[in-house]
């Protein structure tokens, strides 16, 4: 019998090299997969090809999560964040077939005021955005503590209006009281390409 310790592979038993080892044993594992009944369902897509940029908002000491954090829009107030792409990132905005905002929000925990009350309007560098009437957002729970209940607004950004340095204005239009307010946790821009 030939000696088996030629770059760890051996035709004539198992390696001695372990490595090798683990891949004879995945083979076997694979070769087990085939067998399985019921066979399992499965896909491979081409992965998407996604950059995001997302500003974790931190102007107010509660109700955000899970950074304990959160910015604050009173009724009739607004508030403008940027995003400005370095500018490597060039190319990226060049090729994106879509551009996204997507704002994680909560109303406050303010449970007597209707949750159909609340509004909000959004520009992106100075284009209104289509914003449902009706906000997916609702009371925050718990009361007066770090909110486990927060939700996202997906927005596609008008075509053609992302640039280099972006601006996003939101402005709580709602139909409640001076004290009402909503919650933003975070802000994403997503580049899809």
């Amino acid at each position: 019998m030939l000696p088996c310790n030629w770059y760890g592979m051996c035709p004539f038993g198992p390696s001695p090299n372990p490595f090798m080892r683990a891949l004879e044993d995945e083979v076997v594992d694979d070769e087990q997969a085939l067998r399985q009944d019921p066979p399992p369902i499965l896909s491979n897509p081409t992965p998407s090809r996604v950059l995001f940029m997302r500003k974790e908002l931190s102007g107010y000491p509660n109700y955000g999560n899970p950074s304990g954090n959160a910015d604050i829009l009173y009724t009739n107030t607004q508030g403008t964040w940027t995003f400005n792409l370095p500018a490597v990132l060039a190319l990226v905005l060049n090729n994106a077939r879509r551009v996204e905002l997507v704002i994680r929000g909560a109303l406050d925990d303010h449970y007597n005021v209707p949750e159909s009350r609340y509004s909000m309007s959004v520009l992106f560098n100075g284009v209104r955005q289509n914003v449902p009437a009706r906000l997916p957002f609702v009371h925050g729970r718990p009361s007066g503590q770090r909110f486990d209940n927060w939700n996202e607004l997906v927005l596609t950004v008008t075509s053609g209006t992302a640039r280099m340095n972006n601006r996003v204005t939101i402005r709580n239009t709602s139909n409640t009281g001076d004290g009402d307010w909503i919650a933003f946790d975070w802000i994403e821009l997503r580049f899809f390409l």
